[in-house]
């Protein structure tokens, strides 16, 4: 039933999106090292990470300075790759995110340079910005995490004391407790979670697949009330309500009868939302950020060529903060050369 879904929706055309004024799209930051994902304070600081995808180790996570260059944070032990430390380092950091304290949360997957992740390294780390110290690191067992498993993205909510991460390497929802460190591995293998097999994307005229990128893209409303999710290729948006994430009476069954298909999607480097819950999706088809409102695609902010896989997004002030990382342009996905153009670069489009 799960494919006939997925086909169906699939079927259909996209419609015609209309595209905003690519002029307003401004250079915020800079760096020489790839830059997936950028969290903003209410403070207007800016942070970004830096996966190991290059040839030179990155800081794994930085700060955008004022005049646009990046420096790395927290600017210790944590910013210095090294393999045989993974266990107390940044190895390949996947996401950054702000809550609402202006905590910054950074998921590391401990699998640098397009490696296997690095045994009981991957972790979810919390820094009080004020400070600039890491207050607690989070891990996780192999029941949790088995072999594969591979963590991606993270959303916190402070009023239920609880964070969602998305994992991509087998495909399910890890839900922490963060008063107890206690996590739950929850819609492990289940057909939201997991890649659909038939998608095939385009870039610049080039086909590529997203058979192996589990659940991966992930947001939570306003209201904590839903969380929204998908595979990176779609093309399917689901949505989960919260209540019945965090209802540990439920067994798997029981809780995948709370699975929603929300909206036709398609393949995204990243997600985030407004103040009003619309949805903007990093097109990395089309090189364009892509709006969903109450369940429907109803058109794109902006679209432009220097939108090279726009990833892990953020807003802020009424600007849509856009991270640029060319994934498809690196040496890894062009048999050893790099097709990059120019520096990796964040961008920011009003809203």
């Amino acid at each position: 039933m799960s494919k006939i879904l997925y086909t169906f929706l699939a079927t259909f055309l996209f419609c015609s999106l209309s595209q905003g004024n690519s002029e307003k799209l401004e250079t915020v930051a800079q760096s020489q090292f790839a830059m997936n994902g950028v969290a903003i304070t209410t403070d207007k600081r800016i942070f970004v990470s830096m996966p190991q995808w290059t040839d030179q180790p990155s800081p794994s996570v930085g700060e955008v300075m004022s005049n646009g260059n990046v420096i790395a944070y927290p600017g210790n032990q944590w910013n210095k790759h090294s393999p045989n430390d993974a266990y107390n380092r940044f190895s390949n950091v996947n996401a950054v995110h702000t809550d609402t304290n202006n905590n910054l949360w950074v998921v590391d997957y401990a699998a640098p340079f397009w490696t296997k992740p690095i045994k009981d390294s991957q972790k979810l780390v919390k820094i009080n910005t004020s400070t600039n110290e890491v207050e607690r690191v989070y891990r996780f067992a192999e029941n949790i995490l088995p072999t594969g498993a591979k963590l991606n993205d993270v959303r916190i909510d402070l009023n239920k004391k609880v964070a969602y991460i998305s994992e991509f390497g087998i495909g399910a929802l890890i839900v922490v407790d963060l008063n107890t460190g206690k996590a739950r591995r929850l819609l492990d293998k289940h057909f939201s979670a997991r890649a659909h097999p038939d998608v095939v994307t385009y870039f610049e005229g080039k086909p590529f697949r997203t058979d192996f990128l589990h659940l991966n893209d992930i947001e939570l409303d306003n209201q904590g009330r839903h969380l929204y999710y998908q595979p990176t290729g779609g093309p399917v948006m689901y949505r989960i309500n919260t209540d019945y994430l965090l209802d540990e009476t439920l067994n798997a069954d029981q809780l995948a009868q709370h699975v929603e298909v929300y909206s036709k999607s398609l393949t995204i480097g990243g997600i985030t939302k407004d103040k009003n819950n619309r949805l903007f999706l990093g097109n990395v088809q089309d090189k364009a950020i892509t709006i969903i409102k109450q369940g429907k695609i109803v058109g794109n902010l902006v679209q432009d060529d220097r939108l090279l896989w726009p990833d892990a997004m953020d807003v802020h002030d009424n600007y849509l903060y856009i991270p640029c990382p060319q994934l498809k342009l690196l040496a890894k996905m062009n048999d050893g050369i790099s097709k990059v153009r120019g520096k990796f670069t964040v961008y920011r489009y009003p809203l």
